[in-house]
Formats: C-alpha cells, structure tokens, sequence
C-alpha cells in the first residue's frame, strides 16, 4: 500500500511565497528508485531528494485542477516513448527553488519505451494537495478533468450500499457475546468492551468505559457515524449517550445513526436490548422465544418425536404415554415377587419340568455331557463358549466363526483359525525356543540366537575388499547399467524454462507449456515469450495494483500459436477498453 505527505520543506516554503504575494508553482515531477524502501511504512515529512543516481527521470508538471477551495491536483502523464525504468517514490517539487512539496512511496513499478517491437506503456500520475487555501495561493482556476479526480461521489455511493447490505444481514443493530453490555460494579455503570453493528456500520470498543448516571430512569444510546477527509482514509466513529430518547441525526453533514443497546429503571436495575448475533440468528432466537411460550407442540407417538403425558397406570396398553418412576417401581415389585432373583431358581417347584421346557433335557442328560471344568470369571465368565481345563482362567475360548483362542492365566496367548497355529509368545523346544518374529534360541547356535550367529559367521568368512573383487568395475554412468528405451520409459524428463518477469516454462515429460508476464499498459496484442509448438488452450489476465477511476475488469485471448490479446474493460461505462496494468497467465503446449 502507497504511502503520501506533504513535506515540511513546502510548508515553510509556501509561507515565505505567501508573505511575499508570490504564487505556490509545483512544476515538476521526480521519478526515482529507492533501493530498500518501504512502502507500508509512513514517510518522513523531513524527507528530501534521493541522491542524483537514484533519480531516474523528471518530467514537467502535465496538467492542474481544482478540487475545491482547499483542494488541488497535478498531474503527469508518461508516454509511451518515455522509459525503460523502474520507479518506486514520486515527488511533487518546485523546479526553480528545488522545494520538495509532496512525495509518495509505492511498490516498483516499470515505465516501458515502445521499441523495436516492443509495446511501451502509458501512466498517469495525480497528486492532490489539500489545505487551507490551496486554489488561492496556487492561483489554478481549471475544474480537475475526470481523468484526474472524480469519484467522490461514487466511493460514497459504495460505502452506503455496504451499509445497506450489513442491515440485510445484521438488521437494525447486532451485537456478539458481551460486546457493548451495560453492567454496574458497585454504584459505577459502564459499557463492556466488544464489537457490534448499528444501522449497518460495525463498531468496536476496545476498552470497557465507565458511564455517568444521573438521572433514572434513562437509556444508554450507541451514536455511530462514518466519516473522514477528501483524502484520508475513512473509518468509524462511535461514542456512548445517556438519555431518555436520541434519535437519527446530521451533524457537520455527516449521518449518524444510533441505537438503545440498555435501558435503567429508577431502582438502578439494567435490561439488556442488545439483539443478539445476525439477524437470521435474531429471528431463530425469537421464533425459538415464542414457541417455547405456546401450547402448539406436537404429540410423541412411536414413530414421531414429540411431547408425551406422565401416567402411573400399569394396566394402561396405551403408547402415547409415558410411564412414570412409580409406574415403573410397581412394575419392578411384581416381576421380583413372581421370579426372586436371589434364590438363583432353587425356589422352581419342579425343576426337571423347567429344564424340559427350556429344551435343555438332551443337554444336560449325563451320559451325553463332557465335564472339563469349573466356569470362573474374567475370560471364562461364562458370556462365551469355552473349554475351561484345570484351573479358572486357563483354557480355550471360541472368540469368532472358526476362531478358537488360547488363554493361559487370564492371557491370550495365542489362537488357532482356519490358516493353522497361531502363537503370541515364544514357542519352545525343550532347551531351544523360537520368537514371534521368528529367531531361534538354541545351543546348537552357541547358546545364542540364530541372526547373531549367522552375522558372526558372515564377518568371518567374507570382508569387504573381497565383495569388492568380486564385483565389476562400471563407469559410474547409466549407460552399462540400462537402455535408453528403459530410462526413457521409467524417468520424467528434466523440465526447462525461462524463470524470469516474462518467462515460461515446460515440462518436457507431458509437453505442458506455461508462461507469463505483466503489462504495465495493456489494450493490444503482445508476443509470448516463447510460440506454443501445437496452440494456446488458455490466457487468465488479471489486474495488477494500478486502477482507473472505477473498477475494470482485466481480460484477454489467445491470437495464435505466437501472440495474445490483453486490456482491461470499464465496469462503469459500456464498452469503454481501457489500457490498466495487467498480468497474464498462459497454458498450452
């Protein structure tokens, strides 16, 4: 972002003009390229000349305007048979004095020479002066041209219609979490600190404010406006009222707009009127409000959720009520009394009947029936088929469909499927074992494990430099080692390109082509850097930091394999090709 002052140096000197009745004459524009300079940092309004060598072109003021009273422009336009160079600080000066009046820092930009096929550009550059006076002491009588300044109108026009699209969103006001509640610590009102729009302009308090009461009861009023200078950069002001009633008003020409964000009765008791989030999150909040207020809400049913009856009925068979502890106390004493869950069916009068009825007469008849093991707990609890051997929790478990698990202790370790034996622990074979991972521990190995004794082995019976012998000397390079057919096949081709402002690039695998640049002065056919082999598919044009006095909208298309087309178009007048600063993007191959 480009920074501007006006100097000191032409404040003191426009005095001395003043005092003598001479005329302030700016004359001339200065060009220069400030190696190192900042543009997002404010300047110095005892800045000076850069040195001679950094200065790369002066050329006389082109044209003057008056704004108003206390405003006036220069202007400088650059042709097109003026360049090459690269600028990033302007200043406005008084030739025959050398007094630096205004000076502007801004991001590089490159003034282009038509020459020998190449496309120059054309740039304008104004500079408005604003103080008290200023048509006066300049002595400009001229109405700045539209090319130079007009569109006050149209950045107003821009920041009422954000307004009005904030109250679409936001509605009358609209305020997050806490921001600009009113609370009360002791006998002390204050605002609390956070953000909110009112009548479609948003507004932050950064700090909690103490406020003074007087008089109760009474209302604390959010006075919001937005405002700012010709030249300045415009923003929001905001201050808190204490009144019974305030309402919308001009001050100076300028709206403000305000809003009830609390309202305090004669006891000193605060009621929050702050609507809360966007305005569709309003309306859900007060849709919610009056639904819960209503009797309007639907019955449960078994398929549809909804609001059910409290009964304590237990002979009831109806399904749109809801049975109630007691109901369910009374439900719980019977189904006890009739099966005591404690007597574990030793009070079942005719226990060989309850077995035949359950189908479990073939089941437990003894002479068909295995006895292993006691049922225990933890694995073998009994929740699955099981062969417990010996002690409680050792023996094996049918986890899964042809899965039988191996339990040792309360431990799994290991199962049997349908692909064999499957062992989670070490195997072992009376003084030798073998790991889940496969080495084996023997004496046979040296009381030692297999790996180590095979690496020994290895260390003994071969060294490096007869592994060295015994492979063949290459020349270090692929071709011994493959066909150029294999390689070609296998490995991407190395990609080339011309990594420069205006370069390109390709991939020479696939045949894909991108190139690019940036056109300080567009509306004409410019060469690519390099000819698409087969064709242009596309060409993206964008523009750069450089804008008419309305917003244009960067365009372009390819002319042929070699050439393109590139200008910016008026988004305000029909028809109107402007020639902006663009940049393009091209693919092909």
């Amino acid at each position: 972002m480009s920074q501007t002052t006006i100097t000191l140096a032409f404040e003191r000197w426009k005095a001395q003009q003043g005092a003598t009745g001479e005329p302030v004459l700016l004359d001339e524009f200065v060009f220069a390229n400030v190696p190192g300079l900042e543009p997002d940092r404010p300047v110095d309004r005892n800045e000076t000349l850069p040195p001679a060598e950094q200065i790369v072109h002066r050329q006389a003021v082109s044209r003057k305007g008056v704004v108003n009273d206390n405003a006036v422009v220069h202007s400088v336009v650059l042709g097109a048979d003026v360049g090459d160079f690269s600028f990033n600080w302007i200043g406005l000066i008084n030739k025959a004095s050398g007094t630096l009046a205004m000076i502007v820092h801004a991001p590089v930009q490159q003034k282009l020479k038509t020459a020998e096929g190449q496309q120059g550009n054309v740039l304008t550059r104004s500079f408005l002066m604003e103080y008290n006076g200023a048509q006066a002491e300049t002595g400009i009588n001229t109405p700045a041209e539209t090319w130079q300044i007009d569109f006050t109108a149209r950045m107003a026009g821009m920041d009422e219609r954000q307004r009005l699209e904030n109250i679409d969103i936001f509605g009358v006001a609209a305020f997050f979490g806490d921001g600009y509640l009113v609370g009360k610590s002791g006998n002390q009102f204050y605002v609390t600190k956070g953000t909110g729009y009112v009548a479609g302009l948003r507004t932050t308090l950064a700090e909690n404010l103490n406020i003074t009461v007087t008089t109760r009861p009474v209302k604390v009023w959010l006075d919001v406006c937005w405002t700012g200078t010709l030249t300045s950069v415009w923003g929001m002001q905001s201050r808190i009222t204490v009144a019974d009633s305030l309402a919308d008003y001009v001050q100076n020409g300028v709206q403000h707009y305000v809003f009830a964000v609390a309202g305090i009765d004669e006891n000193g008791n605060i009621t929050d009127l702050r609507p809360k989030g966007t305005l569709n999150e309003q309306q859900a909040s007060d849709a919610l409000r009056k639904h819960e207020q209503s009797r309007n809400h639907p019955d449960a049913t078994t398929r549809e959720k909804g609001f059910v009856q409290l009964s304590s009925d237990t002979n009831s068979e109806s399904e749109s009520l809801a049975a109630t502890p007691k109901a369910v106390k009374a439900a719980m004493d019977n189904a006890n009394g009739r099966l005591e869950k404690n007597s574990n069916g030793s009070d079942i009068p005719d226990k060989a009947k309850f077995v035949e009825n359950l189908g479990l007469k073939e089941t437990l008849n003894p002479t068909k029936r295995v006895s292993i093991g006691n049922i225990g707990t933890g694995a073998f609890d009994g929740s699955t088929p099981c062969i417990n051997i010996g002690d409680s929790d050792s023996g094996f478990i049918g986890s899964a469909d042809g899965v039988l698990d191996i339990y040792c202790n309360s431990a799994k370790v290991g199962y049997i499927d349908g692909n064999g034996l499957h062992m989670l622990t070490d195997i072992h074979f009376d003084n030798a074992r073998m790991t889940t991972n496969g080495d084996i521990f023997s004496s046979v190995w040296g009381n030692n494990w297999l790996s180590i004794w095979i690496t020994n082995q290895l260390n003994t019976r071969g060294t490096i430099d007869w592994i060295n012998s015994e492979l063949a000397i290459r020349d270090n390079n692929i071709n011994t080692r493959a066909t150029w057919d294999y390689v070609n096949q296998t490995f991407a081709r190395k990609n080339t390109g011309s990594i420069q402002d205006w370069g390109w690039i390709l991939d020479d695998s696939t045949g894909l082509i991108m190139q690019w640049g940036t056109l300080g002065n567009s509306n004409g056919t410019y060469n690519f850097p390099r000819a698409f082999p087969v064709g242009c598919f596309a060409i993206f044009v964008t523009n750069t930091s450089a804008q008419g006095n309305q917003v244009d909208n960067a365009f372009g298309y390819p002319v042929s394999n070699s050439q393109f087309f590139a200008a910016t178009k008026s988004s305000a007048i029909a028809n109107l090709v402007n020639n902006f600063p663009v940049s393009w993007l091209a693919l092909g191959r």
